[in-house]
């Protein structure tokens, strides 16, 4: 009894001891993470035994900010499966599996991620994106990267033209007596270095001016064209904000006589956000920069504040919507000669981190952003691409796995040239004017290939990102309404082109009608139609559309009419067809027809695949009916097409005269036949042929018996008797 007092208040003295002890890891860890000391907070909370929630989320974090991506996986996935779990931890997951590569699970869980928060523009964008990153890993062969001899085994990045030379950010070792280091990467702090611009190389660099570099961060930087303007990030050195985190800020300095003067702090710094990543026009009038000031759309936005004659700066106003997200928008440069603002952002679609994006900026407008994919972006962060006046060259940062250090410093050449965008957007509403939300809207390109399908939203908008001095055709489709096609054609210098659809509401009947090919049965667009109303003795033509439709509005059609069309369809590629239709209208609604064309293929024996129907006569004549010569227009145009084709014809009767009546009856027909293509084919000798009177009926038409043969034979039997047939008998 005694020995287990004994070892009961052992027990208990070491479950204090680890309890304290825990304790104790925790709150070490709690402070480091607040000092951003994010390896000694992972050392801290890795040695407890019970993780929380909140330690979980801290972990990942940290694991994130030291670019352990592995282990940060691990954490994020702890958090976003707990029940404690927020819509941003989902999205934190998500965007840490595309940094993995694992763009499927990406996928996956931004599907997640866009239930839970329907209105966020990441959300609203991976639906409309997705499988992007398929396209986004697809090597362009527009650039050509390099990762430059300069960089170390420490953070290079952020570069900036200064003159004929380069500035970029480095946290490489100096000859300081006093190593500061940042507690987030315990790297040494940043300062600006200059370097010689050797094309796809940066050479002898060296600390900058002492105007710039002070005790802690200074970087990334920009100059206007002529040197003598400056404008870079700094830590605020004047003190923390209420949270006890030290922000950015810009400050500019002018030269005079060659030397540089005391940085001034922009008017819009402040405590309590962060102002970095400056980008000049070249005459330093507008300056482009990254902002997580209050009133954005969340995270870092991009902003731009111009500078008044006076020297005064404005006021500086977001971007928009269209740049920016609830994630962070950053590292904006200015290429003045096309318009073109690059930028960084982790809130667009991407293939993890920080993407690089190109949108064209005309006065207070701006076309879409545009991922500029491999290989100038990665999974990883890639961010603070400068861009020479040529357009030939450039400079970027990337801190991908191939790299020498944390952050390095890449060159990259411009293969093909940039291509200008345009944004092509417009409303969707009925001929009536009503707005048509949730209208499939598909872009296509003049082959047919469908390049991207959108949803127009509640007030029926509609938008794409197109390029410049192209032509393309949009669809907008809608249940219970008529598809209307419109062609677009951006040879413009407009930046906004606007192109409304209006859908028609589907009448009672309607017959739609489906091409597609007879061995793959895959849908045939762009197939020329000659659509012929028996009935109406009307003629109209079509193309059919890229799901292989044409649709017929059957308007003052009524229950019981009789349907009679003869369709003849052609199209490149494909063997001509002539098809007859018939149906009695049973019922209110749709109606379909399917038809098959066969492909010509190399080598392929075209007396084979090509369709040629035969024609029909009226009970003892000979004339050319109008439903006739459809088909024999058809074959004219197949025989001037291919000039060395001859055909043999034949001509039939039904059995209700007598053999030598119904021969000659036949010959007259085969004669009528061949004549009409005569007259219209080149070698009229082509086309040749005779009538076999009664003598090759081709169904059980009860004709034999002499006088009164064939009386019990339906009138449809007979019709398909009196007829002429067509045989290829060389192409």
């Amino acid at each position: 009894m005694k020995n287990i007092k004994y070892l009961t208040i052992l027990g208990l003295i070491v479950f204090s001891f680890n309890l304290n002890a825990q304790t104790g890891k925790i709150k070490k860890g709690e402070k480091s993470y607040e000092e951003y000391s994010y390896s000694e907070c992972i050392n801290k909370f890795e040695g407890i035994s019970d993780k929380t929630y909140a330690i979980n989320k801290k972990l990942a974090e940290s694991y994130y900010k030291t670019a352990d991506y592995k282990n940060a996986e691990k954490y994020y996935s702890e958090i976003a499966n707990s029940s404690e779990s927020t819509s941003e931890d989902v999205y934190n997951y998500a965007s840490v599996l595309a940094v993995n590569e694992k763009y499927p699970e990406y996928e996956q869980w931004m599907d997640k991620f866009s239930a839970l928060e329907k209105e966020d523009k990441r959300a609203k964008l991976h639906i409309q994106n997705k499988g992007m990153y398929n396209f986004l890993l697809k090597d362009k062969e527009q650039f050509k990267i390099k990762n430059i001899d300069v960089n170390t085994k420490q953070e290079d990045f952020g570069t900036a033209y200064y003159l004929d030379k380069v500035v970029f950010a480095s946290s490489r070792s100096g000859a300081k007596l006093i190593k500061r280091i940042w507690n987030w990467n315990k790297l040494a702090f940043l300062d600006l270095y200059i370097a010689d611009n050797k094309k796809s190389e940066l050479g002898n660099p060296k600390k900058f001016k002492r105007t710039f570099n002070k005790k802690f961060h200074e970087g990334p930087a920009s100059y206007t064209e002529d040197g003598n303007f400056s404008a870079f990030t700094r830590n605020n050195y004047e003190g923390k904000s209420k949270d006890g985190i030290v922000k950015l800020k810009i400050f500019t300095s002018e030269k005079e006589n060659k030397k540089w003067k005391k940085p001034i702090p922009m008017h819009f710094n402040s405590s309590e956000y962060s102002v970095g990543h400056p980008s000049l026009t070249a005459d330093g009038k507008k300056m482009y920069f990254a902002s997580d000031m209050p009133g954005g759309y969340g995270g870092v936005d991009i902003y731009v504040v111009e500078r008044t004659e006076d020297g005064e700066w404005g006021t500086p106003k977001n971007l928009g919507s269209k740049i920016n997200t609830e994630g962070n928008e950053m590292f904006p440069f200015i290429q003045e000669k096309e318009g073109m603002l690059f930028y960084s952002s982790n809130g667009l679609t991407g293939l993890g981190g920080l993407d690089i994006f190109l949108t064209y900026v005309s006065g207070n407008s701006f076309s879409l952003p545009k991922n500029l994919g491999i290989p100038i972006n990665s999974s990883h962060d890639d961010f603070a691409l400068i861009l020479d006046k040529e357009m030939k060259r450039g400079f970027f940062s990337s801190n991908r796995e191939e790299g020498k250090g944390d952050d390095d410093i890449y060159s990259f050449k411009v293969l093909k040239p940039f291509t200008r965008n345009v944004i092509l957007k417009g409303t969707a509403k009925d001929t009536k004017g009503k707005i048509l939300a949730n209208t499939d809207v598909s872009l296509f390109n003049l082959n047919g290939d469908l390049i991207k399908k959108v949803s127009s939203d509640e007030n029926g908008n509609y938008e794409f990102d197109v390029e410049q001095n192209k032509e393309y055709k949009l669809e907008g489709e809608k249940l219970k309404y008529i598809t209307d096609i419109e062609e677009v054609d951006t040879n413009t210098d407009e930046l906004v082109i606007i192109k409304d659809l209006a859908l028609e509401k589907l009448p009672n009947f309607t017959l739609l009608c489906n091409v597609s090919d007879n061995k793959t049965n895959k849908p045939i667009s762009g197939v020329n139609v000659s659509i012929i109303d028996n009935n109406k003795n009307l003629t109209k033509t079509d193309n059919t559309l890229s799901d292989g439709n044409f649709l017929i509005k059957l308007l003052d059609s009524k229950l019981n009419d009789n349907l009679n069309y003869t369709f003849s369809l052609t199209k490149d590629g494909y063997a001509p067809k002539t098809v007859s239709y018939s149906e009695l209208l049973d019922h209110i609604g749709e109606y379909r027809y399917d038809i098959k064309m066969n492909k010509i293929e190399i080598g392929e024996d075209l007396g084979e695949i090509l369709e040629i129907n035969p024609i029909y006569f009226d009970l003892d004549k000979s004339y050319i009916r109008s439903d006739a010569k459809d088909e024999l227009n058809h074959i004219v145009n197949i025989m001037n097409k291919y000039p060395n084709m001859v055909i043999e014809l034949s001509s039939h009767t039904d059995c209700r005269q007598t053999t030598i009546y119904n021969r000659k009856l036949s010959d007259r027909r085969a004669k009528e036949s061949a004549n009409y293509i005569k007259r219209r084919i080149t070698k009229p000798s082509r086309i040749y042929g005779t009538g076999y009177g009664e003598s090759r009926l081709i169904n059980n038409c009860p004709c034999e018996g002499g006088k009164g043969a064939g009386l019990n034979c339906t009138e449809e039997q007979h019709q398909q008797n009196r007829r002429t047939e067509f045989k290829i008998i060389r192409k």
